[in-house]
This record gives C-alpha cells, structure tokens and sequence, in this order.
C-alpha cells in the first residue's frame, strides 16, 4: 500500500485520509482500507477514493500505528509518519509519537531492505520497548521521546543488546545525533517538529550505517495552526 502524496488537513467529518467528503455508494463492494490494507465490504468511500475500515476509525493511537505501520508498503518514513499525524487518535502532542517514531522508520526500512515478512515483528517489538519512554520526557528527563525513539529504531535494525559492543553503541550514536538536532531547534515542545527532525536525522544515519537509502522528503507542517507553543518562522517545516 504505497502512500503516493502527502495529505492535506483533515476535516472534522471528511475522510481521514484526506479530509475530502465522503461518498456514499447505493451497494456495498470490497475496499481496501487506505490505512491498514484490509480489504472489507463498505459503502462509503471518500470523493477521492479512499476508504478506512470501521477498526482503523476506531482504534486508539499505539494500535493504529502499528496496525498501519505493520501492513504499508512504503518506502518513505516521513509520509507514513504524516498520514498517521492526521489520524484524530494522533495528538497535537502524546507519547504516542515515541512509538511512532521507530515504526515508521522500521516500517521503511523492512520494505526497503526486501523484509516484508519481518516488519510486524519488528514494529511489535518498538511498540514494547517504546512504552516506558512517557509523555514529558524531553523537559523532564532531557531526553526527547522522538529522539529516543531513533535509538530504538537502530537498536533493533542492528540486533543490538546491551552485551554487542558496535551495535549497542551505533544505537547510542542514532539517539545522540537525534537529540542534537533536536536540540538546536529551540523553543517549547512539539511533538510534530520533533518527529520530523528525528525521522530526518534518522534516515540520513541509516544510509550512512546501515546501508539503507529510506528516501525521506522534508515535510511541510499542518499544525502550525492548532498548535499554542509554535514557533513560526524558526520552525524548519513552517509554511
């Protein structure tokens, strides 16, 4: 299931994927759901072809990303990212993003390296190890969960533990090299801004060290407007 555009903000009551109106059809037929690729009979559909399952509609935050991240095709991190921010379980700012953050790029990277069969597991695997990094943590503990996440991403990329000596400290190199990024952007958190630094800096680090080129594109943010602490200009993904 390939993401092939960046979409725009999504409408209270349009479609998720989107935010065009929804068509409803005089019969059901299968639809393959834009978000996890299940394919389910529906009778509606948005005006520009997308369909999300009643589960997908539903779901809280973690189960979406995994179930979406778990099941997409795609190549690029950052528009994978982009199309679960605009999901309404996704927050303007959460944890969840901690998880997000390693999902997608495992997501890519499986795909990438030919590993489909491996990405489930994979993504399961973020998700359990992602759960202790709570919400706060950038100002709290100093460590931003997003950043923290690129860490987790190559940890379980290179099969590092706590025992591998080059793997356990390439996982520590990702996690430095995010939260420095991170870092030079000041101002107050956003979980968005955040994300996409640390996605950014994460797919640069994979084709350096990992020999994978995940392709991602510099995003434009959707959020500036619903977001109280942005910081406008200074933003690197401000329009």
């Amino acid at each position: 299931m390939a993401l092939s555009a960046i979409p725009r903000p999504v409408a209270e009551t349009g479609c998720l994927v989107c935010g065009a109106a929804l068509v409803y059809l005089a019969a059901s037929e299968p639809m393959t759901c834009a978000l996890c690729g299940a394919t389910r009979p529906s009778n509606a559909r948005c005006a520009g072809g997308h369909y999300v399952c009643d589960a997908c509609h539903a779901t809280p935050a973690r189960d979406l990303i995994e179930r979406t991240c778990a099941a997409s095709d795609e190549n690029d991190p950052i528009a994978l990212a982009v199309r679960l921010m605009h999901h309404p379980s996704v927050k303007m700012h959460g944890p969840e993003h901690h998880f997000m953050v390693p999902a997608v790029l495992l997501a890519a990277l499986s795909n990438a390296r030919g590993e489909p069969e491996r990405r489930a597991a994979r993504i399961a695997e973020a998700r359990r190890r992602s759960e202790p990094v709570t919400g706060g943590f950038c100002g709290i503990q100093g460590a931003c969960g997003a950043g923290i996440g690129t860490g987790i991403f190559v940890a379980i990329a290179a099969g590092a533990s706590p025992m591998k000596g080059p793997e356990r400290c390439l996982s520590n190199r990702m996690t430095a090299r995010a939260l420095d990024v991170i870092a030079r952007t000041e101002g107050p958190r956003c979980c968005k801004r955040e994300s996409f630094l640390a996605i950014l800096a994460a797919a640069r680090f994979a084709r350096e060290h990992l020999g994978v080129d995940l392709r991602a594109g510099g995003p434009s943010c959707d959020w500036s407007g619903t977001n109280g602490e942005c910081i406008g200009d200074a933003c690197p993904f401000h329009r």
